[in-house]
């Protein structure tokens, strides 16, 4: 009888370690991040990449399609419709068109990957790629919120899952709230639902044009 207890003890160590080592693996090169104040936004866009319009639509020449790898997409189209930022080439935007404008200029690699230097090329925006948990911690999310840009940050879903991309649109009351592609309703979800950890920033603006003062 001891000799089991012992056994099962043993189990439920290795057991306990295995999961501390799988979580530790998950949140490596993640960086946990909380609001600061609040706020102010427009009325939130939300697109989901499982619209039937365009969930069937394949990234580029690959073989993924919106529905399950559109997230990032879906996110894109979100920002440049609450940023304001037009596309000449695009009438509505949304996920659907969006996808269809980047498979035209190849912005797309062959596994449906987005390809940052020619979506900032295709769209004439500037892009921020920020990466590592230095760099992620020196950036003021809250400030930028406050500018009217909309950061995209990457999670994992419920905190451990795979990797996943949403749009953060408000902090209030110290919590940031996101557009969630993967989300069923329309509403904005809590960054806590992913752990409040991100692993990399992506955002997009138009840098304003410098007028001259001509006396």
């Amino acid at each position: 009888m001891k000799k089991k207890r012992t056994i099962i003890f043993l189990c439920i160590i290795l057991l306990l370690a295995a999961v501390f080592c799988l979580t530790a693996f998950r949140v490596r090169g993640s960086v946990s991040v909380k609001g600061e104040g609040s706020t102010q936004s427009p009325d939130p866009v939300f697109f989901s990449q499982k619209d039937p319009f365009w969930a069937g639509d394949l990234l580029g020449d690959s073989s993924f399609t919106m529905e399950t790898s559109g997230c990032l997409t879906a996110c894109l189209a979100a920002e440049l419709h609450m940023q304001d930022i037009s596309i000449p080439e695009i009438n509505a935007m949304d996920p659907g068109t969006l996808n269809s404008f980047f498979s035209g200029k190849q912005v797309y690699d062959r596994e449906g990957n987005i390809q940052w230097d020619p979506l900032s090329s295709a769209l004439n925006v500037s892009l921020e790629r920020i990466n590592g948990i230095s760099a992620m911690r020196k950036t003021d999310l809250t400030a930028l919120l406050s500018e009217g840009i909309y950061p995209i940050v990457r999670v994992r879903v419920k905190g451990l899952g795979n990797f996943h991309y949403v749009l953060l649109v408000k902090c209030q009351d110290g919590q940031f709230w996101c557009m969630d592609p993967l989300h069923a309703e329309e509403e904005l979800v809590p960054l806590s639902a992913f752990g409040n950890r991100i692993y990399a920033i992506r955002y997009l603006y138009r840098p304003r044009p410098i007028r001259s003062h001509k006396k």
